[in-house]
């Protein structure tokens, strides 16, 4: 089952022709990061703390919480330390490059999602360039032969539709969801700054 499910796929993409390859590398790439994203997003939320927790253990080295609230509670216990109390300019400073670690990816996902169907756009117009050049070499009285380009300009216009509308959609569920963690990330710094 698994073998013919494989070679059915493999005869699929072969009949792609050239720009098939792109298609899967994108497509591969751009899963692999969606994957990447949606496991770390899971982990820190799985590890998120409570303001209090977090400052009530932040001396435990046993404590665990999201990578994000420990190093923002540190930075912000370095202001206290020094008898200062940060503005609104130093905590945006202190979450600036959490919230690059956030976002990281996400353009790229959209990037290979919008890449996607142009790449299809390319296999179609290579595939009918092909059967233009059958026809005027055989004329239109062979079917067989004209039936290659086409079947290459409808499979990588599927292919491109295939791999862009799944990573359009997560991508944007991600961004979403990336704005969703740079919010609880303000909600905590001040918060904290009040608590202390």
């Amino acid at each position: 089952m698994f073998y013919d499910l494989f070679m059915g796929t493999y005869d699929y993409l072969q009949s792609g022709g050239g720009v098939i390859l792109p298609l899967v590398v994108v497509s591969v790439w751009m899963w692999a990061l969606i994957l990447k994203k949606t496991l770390q997003f899971y982990r820190w939320r799985s590890k998120e703390q409570s303001i209090l927790d977090c400052r009530a253990n932040y001396r435990n080295p046993e404590f665990v919480a999201a990578p994000w609230q420990m190093d923002i509670l540190e930075k912000v216990m370095e202001f206290k330390n020094a008898n200062l109390a940060p503005d609104k300019k130093s905590l945006a400073r202190i979450q600036r490059p959490h919230h690059e670690e956030v976002n990281k990816y996400i353009n790229t996902i959209l990037v290979m999602a919008a890449i996607a169907p142009l790449l299809g756009l390319l296999g179609t117009v290579a595939g009918m360039i092909k059967t233009f050049d059958v026809i005027a070499f055989f004329g239109t009285g062979n079917a067989k032969a004209m039936a290659g380009g086409i079947s290459e300009a409808l499979i990588t216009t599927q292919t491109g539709l295939i791999v862009a509308v799944p990573g359009l959609i997560l991508g944007n569920f991600l961004s979403r969801r990336a704005q969703r963690v740079k919010d609880r990330m303000e909600r905590f710094s001040i918060g904290l700054v009040e608590e202390i």
